[in-house]
Order: structure tokens, then C-alpha cells, then sequence
């Protein structure tokens, strides 16, 4: 069932002040999107804030030879559709948000967070939560790319990402967790003859 950006805020943010949740409902787009579609590509300037309600994406960013290397999946209720260091204007997308499934989305100009940053502290607080998380996601994906076995990435992928596996394309959950699509197939291949 989908949800108003007033009931968004309040129930799944957590925002108390009224006045706020009014505030950043009455600039909020609601916007919904198509598999394929993007909410923004390398080198573009990302002018708003984009919340899912519900939906799947990936960023990527491009390696030497030009090819995609997926960084991230986002697919929880709440996840926010930006690089965390662009909450500011005018900076250019450091990596690609591509919409791998129908999505809806809560998007919010950026000048208008500012805004609601200087004026509600609970703005700067709901922020600091965000960065937060993204950055231990981010520092834990670190660690398991560079300290787990194939085998053991394969797994972490299906408890960190329930359900996942069965609506994201291979190849993009190989290169998300650093390897060949060949590797990742045979994996779930010899794993499924272990369950019989």
C-alpha cells in the first residue's frame, strides 16, 4: 500500500515538529519511475534529494577501461538516492543511479533541505543518520570484499539483501561483489545441489 511523503516523514523518518513534516511535504515530488530509467548519470548535477518508498536501484561508478562497477543497492524503505557528499548545489555525480525496477520516490529540492537544515535541527540530526548508516554500509562492504571468501561474499549478499538475488541481474551482483558473473553463477549453482 503506498503512503503519503506526510506519513513518509513522520512514521519512517521519525520526524516529531509538525511544522517541519508540513514543510518538507509541501515541497516534495512524488515521483515514480521505470526499470531503465535514471535519477542521475555521471558527471550531472543532482539539484534534489530523492527518498524511496519503495522500489530497487544501483549506483555505479565507471572503472579505467570505461566499464560499470556497481558500488551499492538500494531497495529498503527510507534509502536515500544520492552521494552523501553532495548536499550542496551545483556539485556533479560522481557515480550513476539507474532504476532496476518500478520505483517510487519522494524527491525533495536540495536548496530546500538546506533550508529545513538551518531552521529545524532535527534536519541536521535525521542527516547525521543517514550519512551514518551509509557510511558503515559502505565500510562493511570494504571489509567483506577484501576479507571473505567467494563463497562467504555470496552468502553475506543474501542475508544483507533479502531477495535480491532473484530480481537483480547477475552480472550486477557480481561486480557489486567483486566477481565475474561466471564465478557468481557457479556458486549459486554448487550451493543449490548442496541443499538437496
Amino acid at each position: 500500500m503506498s503512503i503519503t511523503a506526510n506519513d513518509f516523514y513522520q512514521n519512517v523518518f521519525q520526524l516529531k515538529d509538525q511544522n517541519l513534516i508540513q514543510e518538507f511535504s509541501d515541497a516534495t515530488q512524488t515521483r515514480y519511475m521505470k526499470k531503465g530509467e535514471y535519477i542521475v548519470r555521471i558527471g550531472e548535477v543532482l539539484n534534489e534529494v530523492c527518498f524511496m518508498e519503495k522500489g530497487i536501484t544501483r549506483g555505479y561508478f565507471l572503472d579505467i577501461n570505461g566499464k560499470d562497477v556497481t558500488d551499492c543497492f538500494s531497495f529498503r524503505c527510507g534509502s536515500t538516492m544520492m552521494p552523501f557528499s553532495q548536499l550542496e548545489l551545483g556539485i556533479p555525480s560522481p557515480m550513476t543511479i539507474e532504476v532496476l525496477e518500478e520505483s517510487k520516490f519522494f524527491c525533495v529540492p536540495i536548496a530546500t533541505v538546506i533550508e529545513l537544515q538551518n531552521n529545524y535541527s532535527e534536519v541536521t540530526m535525521l542527516y547525521n543518520k543517514l550519512l551514518i548508516t551509509a557510511l558503515n554500509e559502505h565500510w562493511r562492504l570494504k571489509q567483506v570484499l577484501n576479507s571473505y571468501t567467494a563463497v562467504q561474499r555470496y552468502q553475506w549478499f543474501l542475508e544483507e539483501y533479502p531477495g535480491l538475488i532473484d530480481r537483480v541481474s547477475n552480472k550486477y551482483i557480481a561486480s557489486f561483489l567483486g566477481m565475474t558473473p561466471v564465478t557468481l553463477s557457479r556458486l549459486r549453482r554448487t550451493l543449490r545441489e548442496g541443499k538437496r
